[in-house]
Parts: C-alpha cells; sequence; structure tokens
C-alpha cells in the first residue's frame, strides 16, 4: 500500500503549451489546495481593501503556473518578480492569463479549445 500512496501523492507533471501575456509557454495543472489557497487569500485581501495584495498574488500565482516542457516548474530567477509583471501588463492581460490557467486547472481549457 505504500506503492499506492506514493503514486496518489506524486505531483502531476504536465505541460500544455498556451499563448499568455504576450510568450509562447507551457502551464501546469495547479493544485485544488493552490486554487483554494489563492481564492482565500484573494478574499483575505478583499476584505482589507488591498487591491495591490490582491494584484501581486494573481501575477504570483500565474508566475508558479509556468513550467518547461517537461512540466518542471520553471526557477524563479529566470521570471520576473510578480511586481515587475504588474508594471508591464495591462489588468486586462493579467486576467485574461489567470482565466486560461483556471480553465486548464479544472480541465475545461481542452474541451473549449474542442469547441
Amino acid at each position: 500500500m505504500t506503492d499506492l500512496k506514493s503514486q496518489l501523492l506524486a505531483p502531476e507533471k504536465n505541460a500544455h503549451p498556451v499563448k499568455i501575456l504576450g510568450a509562447e509557454v507551457f502551464i501546469r495543472r495547479l493544485t485544488a489546495f493552490e486554487l483554494e489557497s489563492h481564492d482565500e487569500k484573494q478574499a483575505s485581501l478583499r476584505a482589507e481593501s488591498n487591491s495591490l495584495g490582491m494584484a501581486i498574488s494573481t501575477a504570483a500565482l500565474i508566475l508558479s503556473a509556468m513550467v518547461d516542457e517537461s512540466g518542471v516548474p520553471v526557477p524563479a530567477q529566470d521570471l520576473p518578480e510578480p511586481e515587475a509583471l504588474l508594471k508591464s501588463r495591462s489588468n486586462a492581460s493579467l486576467l485574461e492569463a489567470l482565466q486560461t490557467i483556471q480553465r486548464h486547472s479544472w480541465g475545461t481549457l481542452e474541451e473549449a479549445k474542442k469547441n
């Protein structure tokens, strides 16, 4: 049973090619925990009226979804800081990137592209 437990808890290694924020990148599916944690953090920041914190958190989540073609996370030194991303991209571009990553994480991005 230990092997089964290891298999069930092994991180998913997937890489889906998309174009977001003006770049051709690979993204992974975020875990259920990552998505829920992000939602809770957004709710907390919203309650504090901390819109900059919400934007930084969103940019960080977008960057965390980027992987290489093997599904290995892109090293942080190869990515911009979330604040730098906010300074270079519009809210609309960031929202579109977030929605693409969320749809892929929920398993609906491929379905949407088929239809």
